[in-house]
């Protein structure tokens, strides 16, 4: 699988989306997807070219009844691609689908018994994005509850942005975080400790 920066590098570009879309679709011919998207076909021969170098799609030759051999296009790769932008987060994630699984068979099926059971589908899958809305919201808001507590306040600005980092990553420990943002293992773990005292002393102050 392509890392991250070069999926968003890829498709960024309109047509490359577009591209994609159509590919999904069904295998397509650049002359298929030049008529098809209005544009040369030098234009599409390019951005194929970036989306196949990106691992994207992928290429072969097929015979043809009515001339020489033909390069078909299709996709080479599945993927979930997930950009969250909040106030207090950014975070992009890349997820594949886990390989054995078989898709179920719905040559048997009426068109409107496949497009119902789609649309429960999608109904599902609409529930599953509403529960992660409102988790990525209680996230969000125990890490700026913290970041803006009289505690954190009190802190530089580096200090501030090691505490984010501890806090946003709290399947780390110290030393990962550390290394991610090139600071010295020991100068975050006595910071990490100084705010955990003074977290336990403004307990034990409430209490």
């Amino acid at each position: 699988m392509n890392d991250l920066d070069t999926i968003l590098s890829a498709v960024e570009n309109l047509t490359r989306r577009r591209i994609l879309m159509a590919l999904v679709r069904e295998p397509h011919y650049p002359l298929q997807l030049s008529k098809e998207l209005g544009m040369s076909q030098q234009a599409v021969m390019k951005n194929l070219g970036i989306l196949e170098r990106s691992g994207l799609v992928e290429s072969r030759r097929e015979s043809s009844d009515r001339g020489p051999y033909k390069i078909v296009y299709r996709p080479a790769s599945e993927f979930t691609l997930t950009i969250d932008l909040r106030n207090g987060m950014f975070r992009a994630t890349l997820s594949e689908p886990e390989s054995g699984g078989t898709a179920r068979e719905n040559c048997g099926m009426e068109l409107e018994e496949v497009r119902e059971s789609l649309s429960d589908i999608d109904r599902q899958i609409g529930e599953f994005d509403r529960l992660r809305e409102e988790m990525i919201e209680r996230r969000n808001t125990m890490i700026r509850s913290f970041m803006n507590s009289t505690i954190a306040n009190e802190l530089g600005y580096l200090e501030r942005s090691m505490l984010y980092e501890m806090l946003n990553s709290p399947g780390h420990d110290v030393g990962t975080v550390s290394r991610d943002m090139g600071i010295r293992e020991d100068s975050m773990a006595r910071m990490m400790n100084e705010i955990e005292n003074k977290c336990k002393d403004a307990k034990e102050r409430d209490e």
